[in-house]
């Protein structure tokens, strides 16, 4: 037999490969789709930061102060006491000691007018209610009569004008008599005149004395007008004077009604220098050039007492060299010889010790020029103000803030005698015995400061510095409160309330369902939980607000007891579960079981309706409000609901320690039945060990004198954050939880088999290795939830109450910085101070999401590195 021979292998013919030029042409326009993408969005979210800076930048800008012209020759050795300048800052009236009345043109100094407020009698003393440029008058035979300077504008055609008027080109102005002409626009001029009133006069005091004022103030109201009135005998009377109008002739004449109040002069003799009115005309002011002071409490003139004695220069060295009033009368400015300047106003602090509760404190001090006060100014539309000094410099300063806005001084030389500010704060008008001069003012934003916006602020009339945000006021020297500390305090709270409800039930949701539940039912659970996420929030804010708050107040502590027994039911369950036959339990389908488990939660919240009002009645007094505005009951039941949680980890976690390894060497031979009565035990004696833990903690913590309102907890509020935790809870779980679950599959299989192969259980295999492996996209997923909270509007806006204060209580409510921007910023006048600071909120919001997500990816690339080495 002849052996074949055996066939050569046949060559396999080379087979070119090459890529098509239509994919390769799809995949050249993806990667530039894509990365165009990219750079478009980073551009976008750059171009917004790079908008929110611009707008925000002129908040922080210096004010510019600068000379524009000379006035006219100042008047001599009189000392002017007050000047006005008109909105438009186009002339000045000063008056001066001596009662004359000098009108100037602000451009030229050229002087409109002059005259004297009594005709030729000079006053006894003189008095100036800035708001309505009204003077008061004080004569020598000892009546007062009011005098009103006001500036009158009135708008003309050219057709009524003279032909020299009608030459005007646009912003000339024209002397016209007591007044300025000026041309607005094309055919058309505006006049402003200053018109000029005297009252009757009118006595002060009852008796028949002619002893003349040597103090005068007042304060006019929208009926009259408050005076106060120190005479040359010593005798101190106030009262109000009303203007009766005949409805015949219609006449006017003033009645005073008043009393005297128990002043009593210096035993050394020294007279006083200055007598205030402070606010509504309630408390009189009764100053010395040494710095003592003496307020008199005038709310009823039939009981008026004098209410505190006091020193503004505490320093002997130093005397009072000016005083004055800022907006509102209700807080007193105060220079002194040594340089330095106050802000005193009144204060109720507990310890006050005053028959009216109320002390006077100083609140604000300006000390870094060293040069005697011989003038403030403030100006008539904000708590802006002036000081001028003995060396013929002048500053300009924003009360609330403390800033220092700018500074000048005048040409000449001679301490400053006189400051105005005009009413649209852009002039400034300073006087020396030698000079005279105008100054053009640019300072738009003067209250915005770092210090005023993240520090606290004394605001009038409060007990002590405090973080507010209060935009607005129906008062017209009202006092702007722009702290934003508030709304990020708010922001932070319903961040961690909305996570601490919505990310452990998220977190555990995923983890179950990842590793637990059938995969029949978890497409059916996770496509119910995603759906979820479609909920608008505005929906979910109104069913917040308007359902859910009124629900929960009328049913508080059955919601609170549902807390603490729906997980305890839960686990409960588990317990008596493996106490359940095996047959039966491998019986049913794994719906059937995850219909079992959820029975746990109606289970628990029937409970917590029972076991809530007893709970109220039996340790809060039958009422948990009652309790919580420290109507009745101790400290010791608050701190145990709140110790309770951490009692039973701190349990749980002893007993684990204690007990797990023990427990299973004894129960390794034991049968099922047994290991799970046994396990029922341990829980019952885990949650019996946890109540008495919490129950001591307690009462350690209620007999030291710590009580828990007051901090985390306090008054009630209907819409609160216990509310906004459990809705925006709620919006972020399904966000939370697909990203969790997506994260949880994502882990090779292979990790799992390896790990049950390996003898642990799937509970020990998902914890020790499932939930290491995608600790990374778990971290990622609670940072987009984060991410979702912090920039939440509708929901607290309609469910957290919108009140910017700083409390812990997670039963108050609070204000986000997004839900003020979406309050706020449609009525916000576009480009002032409101307006700008809303849009630093939004770079605030801004910045606190780019630091978040900057640590969340820092945190979750460090999670994907240990993952790898798994």
């Amino acid at each position: 037999m002849v052996d074949a021979e055996p066939l050569a292998p046949r060559k396999r013919a080379r087979r070119e490969r090459k890529t098509r030029r239509s994919v390769i042409l799809a995949e050249r326009v993806a990667r530039f789709a894509i990365s165009l993408g990219g750079a478009l969005t980073i551009g976008a979210v750059s171009l917004i930061c790079v908008f929110l800076v611009w707008v925000v930048i002129p908040l922080f800008a210096p004010a510019d102060l600068h000379a524009k012209g000379k006035l006219g020759a100042p008047p001599g050795a009189s000392a002017v006491l007050y000047s006005r300048a008109d909105e438009y800052a186009s002339m000045v009236w000063q008056l001066n000691a001596d009662g004359r009345v000098r009108v100037q043109q602000t451009s030229d100094g050229a002087l409109l007018d002059e005259f004297e407020l009594l005709g030729g009698t000079k006053p006894a003393a003189l008095a100036i209610d800035a708001r309505s440029s009204t003077v008061a008058c004080g004569g020598t035979d000892g009546t007062v009569r009011l005098a009103t300077l006001r500036f009158e504008v009135d708008y003309l055609d050219d057709e009524v004008v003279s032909d020299q008027a009608r030459a005007l080109a646009q912003g000339q102005r024209l002397r016209s008599e007591r007044g300025v002409l000026e041309r607005i626009s094309e055919g058309q001029l505006r006049r402003v005149q200053l018109s000029f009133a005297l009252s009757e006069p009118f006595a002060v005091r009852s008796d028949e004395s002619a002893s003349a004022p040597r103090l005068l103030d007042l304060n006019v109201t929208e009926t009259g007008a408050l005076v106060a009135a120190l005479f040359e005998d010593g005798k101190l009377c106030l009262g109000a004077v009303k203007r009766i109008e005949n409805m015949m002739t219609g006449e006017e004449t003033l009645r005073f009604r008043g009393g005297e109040l128990p002043y009593r002069p210096d035993p050394g003799g020294a007279e006083p220098m200055a007598l205030r009115l402070l606010g509504n005309g309630d408390n009189v002011l009764v100053v010395w050039r040494d710095g003592r002071a003496v307020r008199f409490d005038a709310r009823d003139l039939a009981s008026a007492a004098e209410a505190e004695v006091f020193d503004f220069t505490p320093d002997p060295r130093a005397q009072i060299t000016a005083l004055d009033a800022i907006l509102g009368e209700r807080t007193l400015l105060v220079g002194d010889s040594l340089g330095d300047v106050s802000a005193w106003f009144r204060a109720r602090p507990p310890d006050a010790g005053t028959v009216d509760g109320a002390r006077m404190v100083k609140a604000h001090e300006f000390t870094e020029i060293r040069s005697a006060v011989t003038c403030i100014a403030p100006s008539p539309a904000s708590r802006t103000f002036g000081v001028g000094r003995a060396d013929g410099s002048f500053q300009l300063y924003f009360l609330t803030s403390e800033k220092l806005l700018a500074s000048a001084r005048l040409e000449g030389d001679g301490p400053l005698t006189a400051l105005a500010i005009a009413p649209r704060e852009d002039l400034v008008l300073a006087e020396s015995a030698s000079a005279a001069q105008s100054f053009e003012l640019v300072s738009p934003h003067p209250e915005s400061s770092v210090a005023s916006l993240l520090s606290p602020i004394w605001y009038e009339n409060d007990n002590a510095p405090a973080h507010v945000w209060q935009s607005s006021s129906g008062a017209d020297d009202f006092e702007a409160k722009f702290g934003l500390m508030p709304l990020i305090f708010g922001t932070l709270k319903a961040t961690f309330y909305s996570l601490l409800f919505g990310v452990p039930l998220a977190l555990l949701a995923a983890i179950y369902s990842s590793e637990f539940l059938a995969p029949r039912a978890r497409v059916g659970v996770k496509s119910t939980i995603e759906i979820m996420a479609s909920l608008p929030s505005v929906v979910l804010g109104f069913l917040a607000g308007n359902v859910i708050a009124p629900l929960v107040q009328g049913r508080l502590t059955a919601v609170l007891a549902s807390f603490y027994l729906v997980p305890t039911v839960l686990l409960l369950g588990a317990r008596l579960w493996q106490l359940a036959p095996q047959s039966w339990t491998l019986r049913l389908s794994a719906l059937q079981r995850f219909l079992v488990i959820a029975l746990s939660i109606p289970a628990g919240l029937g409970l917590g309706t029972l076991v809530g009002p007893l709970v109220e009645e039996a340790w809060f007094g039958g009422s948990f409000e009652g309790w919580l505005d420290r109507r009745h009951g101790g400290a010791l039941p608050g701190w145990f609901l709140l110790l309770l949680p951490l009692a039973a980890i701190a349990s749980t976690a002893l007993t684990a320690r204690l007990f797990d390894r023990s427990i299973r060497n004894f129960t390794h031979d034991w049968s099922r039945a047994r290991c799970a009565a046994l396990d029922l035990g341990r829980f019952a004696g885990t949650a019996l060990g946890a109540a008495l833990l919490a129950y001591a903690c307690g009462a350690l913590l209620a007999g030291l004198g710590w009580d828990p309102r007051g901090a985390v907890v306090d008054t009630y509020a209907q819409r609160n954050a216990l509310v906004v935790g459990f809705i925006m809870g709620f919006a972020i779980i399904p966000i939370i939880y697909t990203l969790a679950e997506d994260a949880l599959a994502s882990v090779p299989e292979q990790l799992r088999q390896a790990s049950l192969g390996a003898g642990a259980t799937p509970w020990q295999t998902a914890l020790r290795v499932i939930v290491p492996t995608a600790a990374s996209g778990l971290f990622s997923a609670v940072m987009v939830g984060l991410g979702r909270a912090v920039g939440e509007t509708m929901i607290v806006l309609m469910a957290a109450g919108n009140t910017p204060v700083m409390q812990w209580n997670i039963f108050s409510g609070f204000r986000t910085l997004s839900a003020n921007i979406a309050v706020e910023l449609p009525e916000a006048v576009e480009g002032d101070t409101h307006y700008r600071t809303l849009f630093l909120a939004a770079l605030a919001l801004f910045a606190m999401t780019f630091v978040v997500n900057t640590a969340a990816e820092v945190v979750r690339q460090r999670f994907r590195r240990r993952a790898y080495q798994l």
